[in-house]
């Protein structure tokens, strides 16, 4: 096999065609693996240290069948020093899952190790591999087992729960399946805003209602923060410039799923989410807390997940992080994990197993010190 290290960024951007057709020849294929998501993100939040670190891998015959979308960081350690570390283009924003290598499916295991191989032979330019967001059923995360179990490498590991929504053919059945007092809720907050409001729902069509819309959600967004006495995410201008670069794109590709609701002609919540491969993506959501007594954040879920079935979308993805606002939707846990390995030197070791002792450390402080209080309250009880 034939690998190619491309750092530039016009031959990452020659690459689009090639890639998404690789992609849709891969086990991995999702969202955020597309060329559009990837050239967006490097595109918007790429450092000044930062470098492109593409692994592109060909077969004898120059058909591509690998490509391990890396970029490398200079990240800051003890004074004066800085870790190499390679990184999944996508990851450092919060704004990603379910990343991986993208291969073609019956030699994932053959591209990878090739691909570790030829990583070992370019030990100057990096430290560490740090994967994020890699599902546990996917070929990478195999590999990375395997290699791992063979001690060939020091490594640290962190589990990501996702949860997924898998939705019925029909809005009635889906409904019959939620849980009653949910059930209640649900049907309670869509008949009571009908009764009090004239409610409207639209989904964003064309590039020209695109910047209201983004607007529209930047408001949203971070009027529930502010009313929580903090700063939403797209106080950051990266933010708006990735969402900005992004949206254009998908919207152009049919992926884009922008969803509002009004109340009384104004807009009150909103949801932006991705339609690929028969699965729906929350990306990121806002609404007016003005009208939180009314639940507007449930109706407009509702909403979305009635128009998703009516449309054929078999699963509604959380993406990362659990909490009641998702598993009361009948959201099953789908487990990713952050894998970082290296070489096995004393640097490599130190970084990645000092934060787990320091953590750790902290967890046993927490323990230990109600007990230590609940000691001292009893002997100026006894006093």
């Amino acid at each position: 096999m034939d690998i190619q290290l491309v750092q530039d960024f016009q031959e990452f951007s020659a690459l689009r065609a090639e890639w998404n057709d690789l992609l849709s020849r891969s086990s991995a294929d999702t969202i955020f693996l597309t060329w559009e998501w990837l050239y967006s993100w490097w595109k918007c939040y790429a450092g000044t240290d930062d470098a492109l670190h593409i692994l592109v891998v060909r077969d004898s015959t120059g058909v591509l069948v690998g490509i391990l979308p890396l970029y490398r960081r200079l990240q800051p350690w003890f004074p004066l020093k800085r870790i190499k570390i390679l990184r999944l283009i996508g990851d450092g924003s919060w704004d990603s899952d379910y990343l991986d290598a993208i291969l073609v499916q019956g030699c994932e295991l053959q591209i990878l190790s090739s691909v570790w191989q030829w990583l070992q032979s370019q030990r100057s330019s990096w430290n560490l591999l740090q994967l994020s967001g890699i599902p546990r059923t996917s070929a990478t995360s195999k590999w990375l087992k395997d290699t791992l179990e063979n001690k060939r490498a020091v490594f640290s590991s962190e589990d990501i729960p996702c949860l997924v929504t898998d939705l019925p053919e029909s809005w009635d059945e889906y409904v019959a399946s939620l849980k009653p007092r949910f059930r209640t809720k649900v049907r309670s907050t869509l008949r009571e805003i009908s009764t009090r409001y004239n409610i409207g729902f639209t989904t964003l069509q064309s590039e020209a209602e695109l910047q209201a819309g983004l607007e529209t959600l930047y408001r949203l967004h971070e009027q529930r923060w502010e009313s929580k006495g903090a700063d939403g995410v797209f106080h950051n201008p990266a933010k708006r410039r990735f969402y900005e670069c992004f949206s254009r794109l998908f919207l152009a590709q049919g992926w884009l799923a922008f969803d509002f609701l009004h109340l009384n002609g104004k807009p009150v919540a909103c949801q932006m989410c991705f339609r690929y491969r028969g699965t729906q993506f929350l990306l990121q959501e806002g609404f007016d807390p003005q009208f939180a007594p009314e639940s507007v954040g449930i109706a407009l879920r509702a909403m979305v997940f009635k128009k998703a079935i009516e449309d054929g979308i078999r699963h509604y993805d959380f993406l990362a992080g659990l909490g009641r606002h998702k598993t009361q939707w009948q959201a099953r846990l789908k487990e990713c994990q952050t894998i970082s390995l290296g070489p096995r030197t004393l640097q490599n070791a130190l970084y990645l197993k000092v934060p787990v002792a320091v953590d750790a450390l902290k967890e046993r402080i927490k323990m230990a010190l109600p007990a230590k209080l609940l000691e001292m309250h009893r002997g100026v009880n006894a006093g």
